[in-house]
């Protein structure tokens, strides 16, 4: 199975694949839709949109996890990750691909088994569980892999 997990943000958005097949994971790509400040939101959230369907289309995914938007004292940036949300759950939709959501603290309790976890635990787990060299970069893309991973480990234990 393939699938693409995402970690929210207007002006970055990470995006981590990996295939589940094959008796362990494998990471297939991993990488940052960007987009510029001095372009208007709408064009902003149409190139998330497009990236996403791109990489869902081209790898052929199955499954799409996203970080549920974790809700702090700045309204502003949630408000812009809820809108990248939107728009990554709107590809997904394009696609027929499921959508599933975890929260900072589950993806980072599944991988570590402490919720609380700082990112540099989280990115030892990623690079152990996926058999990699060094730690993912950049770090939102990195996020994105983590929300994968969470996904597939919660399933596999239904």
């Amino acid at each position: 199975m393939i699938i693409i997990g995402i970690d929210p943000g207007t002006a970055e958005t990470g995006v981590g694949i990996i295939n589940t097949g094959g008796g362990h994971l494998k990471l297939v790509e991993l990488s940052c839709i960007k987009t510029k400040v001095s372009v208007p939101k709408p064009l902003r959230l149409q190139q998330i949109f497009e990236g996403i369907l791109a990489k869902a289309t081209k790898f052929k995914a199955q499954a799409l996890a996203i970080e549920k938007l974790f809700f702090n004292s700045n309204a502003k940036s949630a408000s812009a990750v809820g809108q990248a949300m939107g728009a990554a759950m709107l590809a997904a939709a394009r696609c027929k691909i499921p959508v599933f959501e975890y929260s900072p603290l589950s993806v980072k309790k599944q991988l570590t088994g402490y919720g609380r976890a700082k990112k540099p635990q989280l990115q030892r787990a990623v690079r152990k569980v996926l058999r990699i060299r060094a730690i993912p970069r950049p770090q939102h893309a990195a996020d994105a892999l983590a929300v994968a991973i969470c996904h597939f480990m919660i399933t596999s234990k239904q």
